[in-house]
Formats: C-alpha cells, structure tokens, sequence
C-alpha cells in the first residue's frame, strides 16, 4: 500500500482552548494543553506545578488512551498504534472486522493486486479510497470523534484540530514523488532506519531474487553458521524481533526496475560505523598482541601482510571475517619447472639462514606440508600460551585437511556480537614477479606507479594441487594477493569511477545466491568473482558513475556467460582457469539465478 509523506513543517497549529496560534508542531500544542488546560475542572485553568522546575506529570500522560472505534480495544496509548491496529486487522472482509489475509508464503501482498484494491469503509459506507493508509487516517479523523464510531470528528478550527485537549492531528497534501507501499507514517522511517541497519534486519541475505519464472521469493536467515567450505566462515547478527514497519517492506522490497534493485543493494551494503569500529580496533588488537608473543615463541622469523576484502575496501557486510598470511622472512626462490598454471615449487635462495632447513627435502626444495605443519603448531603455541591473554577469547576451528589457513573463532566478549573468523594463512614471499604472469601494465584504470607495486612481489601458499601430478608433494599455489590488493584499492584512482561500486555490488548478490542455495553453492566465492572483475575493468573504459546501472547489467550477462562455459581466466596467470574447482552442477546454479536477474 502507498502513503505520501506529509509535509508538517509548514503547519501551524492553533490552540482550541485559549485560541494561542503560534505553535509550530503537534507535540508543541499537545504540551501546551496538557500545562496549560488540565489543571481545573472548565479545562482553562494553568496545570499545578509538580516541582521547581514545573516538570509534567507522568501519570497524567499515562492516562492517555485511545479506543478502537471497530473492536472497541482500548489500550491504546497513541493514534498511530489505533491507526496501525485498524489497518493491519479490520481492513480485510466485507464487514470489516476480518484479520488482513495472507497472500503468500510470508504475507506479503502481490504488487499488481495492490494497485487494483479500492477500499470501502465500514462504518460511512464511502468506497474511493486507493490504498489502506486512506481509509485508516479517514477513520481516525473522520469516525473516532463520536462515542459509537459514526459521527463525525469536531473540529474547532481551519486546521481540524480537536478540541478535547487530546493531541491534534495533522493534514496534509499528498506528494505523489514520496509515495510508499506502506499505510502508516512510522514505515517510512522503517525505511531508512532498516537501509542504516540492513547487515543486522532488512539485508540482502533477506532480498527476493527473481526465480527462473520470473516470481519472487523471501528468503529468510540460514543456520548460524555455514559449515561449508568453511566450516564457521560465516556468522550473522542476532536479528531482532521485526516490527510491523519491518514487514511491511516486503512490498517495498519487489523492486520495480533494475534502478530501485540496485538501490535497495547499495543500501544494504551499508554497516554501522560505530559496530565496524569495535570489531576492527578487537581484531588490531588481538593481531598487535599475537605478533609480540610470536616473536618471543617461533623459531623463525615471521612477518605479516594483512589480506583480504577490508583491506581492500570492498567489504560487503560486518567486519566479521578477516584474512592474514604469515610468511617466513627468508629469502626463497620460485622454480616453475614442469609446473601446473598456477603453482610452482618453492627453494632455498641465496641465504645463509637454516631456519628452514629442516623442512628441505633432499633436493633443495621446501616441502608445503611439513611447513604447513610447523606453522600450526606455532600458531596454536601463541594461542595457548599463558601471557597471550586474548588467546583465551578464542576457539581453534576444525577444517579439511586441504585447507591451508589454521582458524580461530575469536569472541568479542559482548553479548549480541556474534564471534568473528580469523584465519591465520602460512606463506612464503617471493621478491620480483612469477615467470608465468603477465606483466600488468599502465591503462586507462592502472597508473604506473600502481602497476609497479602491484608487481613487487607474490606469495604462495600450502594449497594443494587437485589432480595427479608427478611433483604434487612439492607445489605451491601462486597467491597474487599483493597484487589484488594493491589493484582494487586503487581501483577508481584514476578517474573516479565506479569500478568498486560495481564490484561490491557482484559480491553482495552473490552473498545472497548462497544463502538462498546453501546446499547447491560451496565452491564459487569472491575469489572467482574478483578475477572476473579485473579482466572485465581491461575490458570496458569508461566507468563514470553515470554508467554505473549500464556497466552493472553487463557485468552480470559477461559472468552468467562465463560461469555457463565454465571458463574464468586467472587474471595473472591466464592458462590458470579458476573456475576447474567448481562442479558442473554448481554453476548451473549459478546460470540460473544471474539469468533470473536480468528477466
């Protein structure tokens, strides 16, 4: 249902009583009434005073109550409750008395019969009202004035203000601009108050995707946590109770034409600044403190590259999941002989240190799981150890023994909060660029100094190779996580575009086509994605905001095409396909939900 905004600024509000016509708001001329005119028994002597300060008096206030003029409910305490009881249960049924039917799996009503209701009230009889919120401010101001809910409300000025002393309603013209699918004034508030709040109510993990057919669906919170392919990646706000505002935008949430799609997206991205700010000062904190001890306990000289989509800026939803690669700070060399696309084997450089010597095989060359193994038993040394005390706010989390990161939950120790992931990545950093890579160079979007950082080192990480090979015990997995990250930080530098606004938008739907499918989407990510969105910035020069909508579609048509070939290039590396993890099944998944979009 719609309701247009009012415009109570431009009102001002007459007193019934002592006819003073100076009050600029409803709440000034309720105050005024109830000081002023409660206080003898003719309704115009000045109010008592209750103390030095003349401060109301709460039990006058709490005897406000309104009554229902249909069901004759009378607990009431203001006319926005009566007016949201009338609307949500005495508006359906000939007799208007009826609960307000359901109209689909959730409630929520169906936008093309919305607009074809006209409403009839029950107790006048007139039938042109267009929308629910019509008739309910056509009762409360028209039929709640009389003791049997049929005469018509007193009016003591041009204003239509009361003049029982009660708080005045207000009337105003209708703004076709600022109409709503909602019946009461509180639901346009909801809306921005859910837009600031969508990570925790209203998100996009709760948007309707269209299906295959074209319908709509709402899909409400999965389990606490996804147990695959990372077993605690994922964990959610406690959601509160919604309000009626809340469910009311379901309507809302239909959007009409891409435009309003990608504004209601954009709007969930949003995350409140002061919940950001207490988890990533936690997770600075719990890193500062875990490098000192590490220092004190590891044989080895380690060093830290923060990773990930925060360091980016590209973070989609809570700081809930952070990313760290620790590395050996010892010079090592990258042999790509005989290697697959995508990985190399790792030896000793020109370095005298034999910290890692005992994880050498006998030809020179760094064995991953024996590195591997060594890293974890540090990490969990470091957690565990007595001085490191917010070791003791953690929980180690079991994973595949093909994962290369060693993960903690970490407990922010605040109830509601939910604990965040942290996985701690064993490394090694290779100085200079991979043979196999493509040289990034200066374009219309990469500046050369941003190129030449980019392009100042690699790491490689214990992920191991899937399919048989003859040195599988000895690879390495290529990370260019330096490189992707020096990229989409920078990403709109050079013109001020809207590279990572198209980018963040890719993430959250697909955040939300898992949710929807936790069972059919275990292995695309926004690793997949990220590699997609770099080739498809080479691709398409100018990314001015004003193209945004335009560069959005295309980007989702590009994506459905390659994940229904089954073919993204590794940006750096392009024999690599990254995509060869990923079943057949799984991306047809995938198809189906970036085509159901663009119907």
């Amino acid at each position: 249902m719609k309701r247009p905004r009012q415009d109570i600024s431009a009102m001002v509000f007459k007193c019934p009583i002592c006819k003073r016509d100076d009050f600029q708001s409803e709440g000034g001329l309720s105050s005024h009434i109830t000081w002023k005119h409660s206080g003898s028994s003719d309704g115009r002597g000045s109010r008592p005073s209750t103390g030095g300060r003349g401060r109301k008096d709460d039990r006058d206030i709490k005897a406000r109550v309104f009554k229902c003029p249909i069901c004759k409910r009378d607990d009431f305490q203001n006319e926005r409750g009566l007016s949201c009881h009338i609307s949500r249960m005495h508006l359906s049924g000939s007799d208007g008395r009826g609960s307000r039917p359901s109209s689909g799996a959730c409630g929520r009503s169906d936008d093309r019969d919305v607009n074809a209701m006209v409403i009839k009230c029950h107790i006048c009889g007139k039938d042109d009202f267009k929308s629910e919120g019509g008739l309910s401010r056509h009762i409360t101001t028209v039929h709640q004035g009389s003791a049997n809910g049929k005469g018509s409300r007193p009016s003591s000025c041009t204003n239509g203000k009361r003049d029982d002393g009660a708080r005045p309603k207000t009337h105003t013209p209708r703004h076709r601009d600022h109409e709503r699918h909602n019946s009461d004034r509180d639901v346009v508030r909801g809306v921005a108050r859910v837009q600031r709040e969508s990570p925790q109510r209203g998100s996009l993990d709760d948007f309707p995707f269209k299906d295959g057919a074209g319908g709509a669906t709402w899909k409400s919170s999965s389990a606490k946590y996804k147990e695959s392919p990372k077993q605690s990646r994922k964990t959610e706000e406690p959601r509160e109770r919604p309000s009626s505002s809340d469910l009311n935008l379901s309507l809302s949430f239909n959007a009409p034409n891409f435009e309003k799609f990608v504004g209601m997206i954009e709007g969930s991205i949003v995350r409140p600044r002061e919940d950001s700010t207490l988890r990533t000062d936690s997770i600075n904190k719990f890193i500062d403190d875990l490098l000192v001890v590490m220092d004190r306990i590891s044989d080895i000289p380690i060093k830290l590259m923060r990773s990930g989509s925060y360091y980016d800026r590209t973070k989609i939803d809570y700081n809930d999941e952070f990313d760290f690669m620790f590395y050996a700070d010892i010079r090592m060399e990258a042999d790509f002989t005989n290697c697959p696309p995508g990985y190399c084997k790792i030896r000793k450089g020109m370095t005298v240190k034999p910290d890692l010597d005992p994880f050498i095989d006998r030809n020179g060359y760094l064995v991953p799981e024996k590195y591997k193994a060594h890293m974890f038993d540090i990490f969990e040394k470091c957690r565990t150890d007595s001085s490191f005390r917010q070791g003791r706010r953690t929980q180690k989390q079991d994973r595949k023994p093909e994962s290369p990161a060693y993960t903690l939950l970490f407990d922010l120790g605040i109830s509601g909060k939910p604990p965040i992931d942290i996985d701690l990545v064993p490394a090694i950093k290779i100085d200079g660029w991979p043979k196999p890579a493509r040289k990034i160079g200066p374009s219309k979007w990469i500046e050369k100094s941003m190129a030449e950082r980019a392009m100042q080192c690699f790491h490689v990480v214990t992920k191991k190779f899937q399919e048989a090979h003859q040195d599988s015990r000895l690879l390495w997995r290529i990370s260019f996580s330096h490189a992707e990250k020096e990229l989409i930080l920078h990403a709109n530098m050079s013109d001020n575009g809207c590279r990572k606004d198209v980018f963040k938008i890719l993430k959250r739907i697909k955040e939300n086509m898992k949710s929807k499918n936790p069972t059919e989407m275990d292995k695309f990510c926004s690793y997949h994605l990220k590699m997609f969105i770099l080739r498809f910035y080479d691709k398409h020069g100018d990314f001015s905001k004003e193209r945004k909508l335009d560069l959005l579609k295309e980007s989702i048509k590009q994506l459905a095409k390659c994940v229904r070939e089954g073919t993204i290039e590794n940006y750096f590396i392009p024999k690599d396909n990254v995509l060869q993890s990923v079943p057949e099944k799984e991306r047809l998944s995938v198809v189906r939900e970036l085509d159901g979009l663009l119907q």
